[in-house]
């Protein structure tokens, strides 16, 4: 191969390698956007590149960590979990990286903390992410940020901080057309919000406007997130007729039905029947949420369903007992107040006071709970 045969292979390289990190942040952008069928399409196009680029840690690290965003919005999460663990080893081999992949390598570590449950340290990594976010100059990533950070806040019931930062993001999604979808989700949040403060009216119209937008965009999987939101709203309300409406209205649309999120519209379904004595309908709708549970590997919800079941269709103690203690010790304490709520309520109006006090008690110490979380905070 002659000198100038080498130049220009060096070249052809240089320019793939350029070529590549603009496809990643392309990629980014509809992984944010939540475009799956063109961030698939962008992530088989990068692929077929990387083989012919020249070796770049921070791009490969940076590409690691965009296939980890991916991967969460495609539900692949067995997959994800497995890929943050190799991002940590190849992050721990690594002396340096530049401050943007620092600030994503701590965005995505809270994200992964956040899928296994970990809310408190999910905002700790949020936190340390927060140090580099001055690095960032974009206003969507921006938004993003305070976005996930609401969300996490929102699980240890900080109410106030989470609706803080949920509005910082809307005004910045609302402003950018494009993401019209991020705009209703973070509508969503800031009604799951006014849920919790017994700002009942306000939660409603919060979900009838992203249910609105939603359908004005025709966007099937934010439609059935609305309804499911309407009827927790409806649950927190005891207006279970409302909320069943609300949940099979969900489970209708295919793409929420056949998503994780359709496991939850199942449970809460299930629920609601099981409080209204619609025994035959739950029992059936319970069989088939566990067995989608069950296929998903989606143990707090397995969890769940035992419980519910074991209440009100078997009237097994210990079965309730042991499946809150899983919820236990992941640590779903917000969860855990409420079941134990609902259990208290089932034996005061089924006459057994003793057990009704029991659960009182056990449902203010899961309160207790979160607070001694939040405490963990840095």
């Amino acid at each position: 191969m002659t000198w100038e045969e080498r130049k220009d292979k060096r070249l052809k390289t240089k320019i793939a390698y350029e070529e590549v990190a603009g496809m990643l942040n392309q990629w980014y952008v509809m992984i944010k956007r939540h475009e799956v069928s063109q961030a698939v399409s962008i992530k088989c196009d990068i692929e077929h590149q990387l083989p012919n680029m020249e070796e770049n840690q921070d791009l490969l690290l940076y590409f690691n960590l965009l296939d980890y965003r991916h991967k969460l919005l495609t539900e692949e999460f067995a997959a994800s979990n497995k890929l943050f663990e190799d991002i940590q080893e190849q992050k721990a081999d690594m002396q340096s990286t530049d401050d943007m992949i620092e600030y994503y390598y701590f965005f995505f570590a809270g994200m992964y903390e956040f899928h296994k449950k970990d809310y408190t340290n999910a905002i700790n990594y949020y936190k340390l992410a927060e140090e580099k976010l001055r690095t960032i100059p974009d206003q969507i990533e921006i938004a993003e940020f305070h976005y996930k950070l609401a969300i996490a806040y929102y699980q240890i019931k900080q109410n106030f901080l989470s609706l803080n930062h949920a509005k910082t993001a809307l005004k910045t999604f609302k402003a950018h057309g494009d993401y019209i979808q991020k705009a209703i989700s973070n509508d969503m949040l800031i009604g799951a919000n006014k849920l919790d403060l017994f700002r009942f009216d306000e939660a409603e119209q919060h979900y009838k406007q992203a249910l609105k937008d939603a359908a004005l965009i025709k966007h099937h999987v934010l439609l059935g997130m609305a309804h499911h939101n309407l009827g927790l709203s409806y649950v927190n309300r005891n207006l279970l007729t409302l909320a069943e409406h609300h949940f099979k209205e969900a489970l209708l649309i295919k793409e929420h039905e056949e998503s994780v999120y359709g496991i939850h519209s199942m449970f809460e379904l299930t629920h609601v029947l099981y409080k209204s004595n619609v025994v035959k309908e739950a029992r059936k709708l319970y069989e088939k949420g566990f067995f989608r549970a069950e296929k998903a590997g989606e143990r707090e919800y397995l969890s769940k369903f035992k419980l519910i079941h074991a209440l009100y269709d078997e009237q097994d103690p210990l079965a309730v007992e042991h499946a809150l203690e899983y919820l236990k010790t992941i640590n779903l304490w917000t969860d855990v107040a409420e079941l134990t709520f609902d259990i208290a309520l089932y034996y005061k109006e089924n006459g057994d006071a003793d057990k009704a006090a029991e659960y009182f008690e056990e449902s203010h110490h899961a309160r207790d709970q979160i607070l001694k979380r939040t405490e963990e905070l840095k």
